[in-house]
């Protein structure tokens, strides 16, 4: 199976990179945004890069299944499953902030083995799988230990969003002396894996957010979980850390869950 990790992993790279490419076509050039059911934007640099991806698995891998944000289901039930967001951070796309991603996961048997997070204005790539270990750009990365919170750099989506759902935890975060900072989406998580962050956390995530993230953080010596402390994919939060601080900050998301069940 580690010769197939390397074929997939490497086909995964591949992939990411020209989803990347094709979403430059549209970067800093004001796209046409639409708005979803759920009320969050799109774009055409979306479905043509998701439709490039899911073409190319089609083709190289035609058993496999593939889940994309935009466009759905493709052979479910499959063992293997591609899952793919072609652009995480479509509000920093849209606004010409150079920290969006593309997320490219392979789920086997119900769990991810191969991750990548690829940053198409940067040139950064996050790459791993399972047994194999991270790479940033072809070079091995590993996470930072970080063993105090008044030490860490400590990354969310959105802060206001993290205190709106966790208002005890952000707070509790806030008052430990944190470097707080908004490198959001899937760039934090490449900034953890290479060492150059301690802590991104996620009150809200989905299953094309995680795949990808999963893989690369546990390569990277990292932990990642969701905020009950919990490893499964199948969760809506995240947490991913270095160190003894994911326990920390696991007690202090215990807050406001002790909260809400009064």
């Amino acid at each position: 199976m580690r010769d197939k990790h390397v074929e997939y992993l490497d086909f995964a790279v591949d992939i990411a990179h020209e989803a990347g490419r094709i979403t430059l076509e549209y970067y800093l050039k004001n796209p046409d945004v639409k708005l979803k059911a759920d009320k969050t934007p799109v774009t055409e640099a979306d479905h043509r890069a998701e439709e490039y991806m899911r073409k190319a698995i089609t083709e190289k891998y035609p058993k496999h299944g593939i889940l994309g944000e935009e466009l759905g289901e493709l052979n479910p039930g499959a063992r293997f499953r591609w899952i793919i967001d072609p652009i995480d951070g479509t509000k920093s796309f849209i606004h010409g902030v150079a920290v969006y991603t593309v997320l490219v996961g392979l789920e086997i048997s119900g769990e991810a083995h191969v991750g990548v997070i690829h940053c198409p204005p940067t040139g950064e790539t996050v790459s791993a799988a399972t047994g194999l270990g991270c790479n940033l750009n072809g070079k091995t990365c590993r996470v930072r230990p970080c063993d105090h919170l008044k030490d860490a750099y400590v990354q969310t989506s959105c802060w206001a969003e993290l205190h709106r759902r966790r208002p005890n935890m952000t707070q509790a975060l806030l008052d430990a002396g944190i470097h707080a900072r908004t490198w959001g989406d899937g760039y934090g998580y490449l900034l953890v894996a290479s060492g150059r962050s301690d802590v991104m956390v996620d009150p809200i995530m989905s299953l094309w957010d995680k795949a990808a993230v999963q893989p690369v953080i546990l390569e990277a010596g990292g932990n990642f979980t969701d905020l009950n402390g919990n490893d499964s994919l199948y969760t809506d939060s995240s947490l991913a850390t270095a160190g003894p601080l994911h326990d920390r900050i696991l007690q202090m998301a215990g807050r406001d869950n002790w909260q809400a069940a009064v």
